[in-house]
């Protein structure tokens, strides 16, 4: 996946979920031309406990994004 269409996918991940800013992607292929970039970032908790959450998106090799989804852990 080229650098540019890296920082565009980051750019859109980074303003839909702040916490993101600065967390740069796992980047993995899933087929020819489509690419898994998976963020990751823990959240404390008031209990003073953390949660762990994972952001996944699907993009091609423009940068277009074709899926977002989160999970918690």
């Amino acid at each position: 996946m080229k650098t540019e269409a890296i920082h565009k996918v980051n750019e859109k991940v980074y303003k839909k979920y702040i916490k993101l800013s600065g967390k740069q992607p796992k980047i993995s292929s899933i087929s020819p031309g489509s690419y898994l970039l998976q963020y990751r970032y823990a959240d404390d908790l008031p209990n003073g406990k953390s949660i762990s959450q994972t952001i996944r998106v699907v993009a091609d090799e423009e940068g277009n994004i074709s899926k977002i989804s989160s999970s918690r852990g």
